[in-house]
């Protein structure tokens, strides 16, 4: 996988710096700051519903989701939105990119 973003429930988190610290923090397993919620599950099944060519992570509070950079874009642009949809942050760690 070339590219990566994440989608996470957090109240810790309030910016990009913040949220490349958490990111790192999820990457080394350290979910302290994620909250286990019904949101992600629902998420992650519309995720999967999707058929997006994807590679995906779920564990408690979070899930980070690979792709090649030829569907980058796209991702780019349908994963906030359905991050949004769920009541979810997103972040992307290629641009710094957090949406919560």
């Amino acid at each position: 996988m070339d590219w990566y973003c994440a989608v996470w429930n957090s109240d810790s988190v309030s910016s990009a710096v913040g949220a490349q610290v958490l990111y790192e923090m999820i990457c080394q397993g350290d979910t302290s700051l994620v909250g286990d919620i019904d949101l992600i599950d629902e998420f992650y099944e519309e995720l999967n519903s999707k058929k997006f060519n994807v590679e995906v992570n779920r564990g408690k509070g979070f899930v980070i989701i690979g792709c090649s950079f030829e569907d980058a874009e796209y991702l780019n642009d349908a994963i906030p939105q359905l991050a949004k949809a769920h009541g979810l942050s997103y972040f992307e760690p290629q641009n710094m990119t957090y949406i919560f």
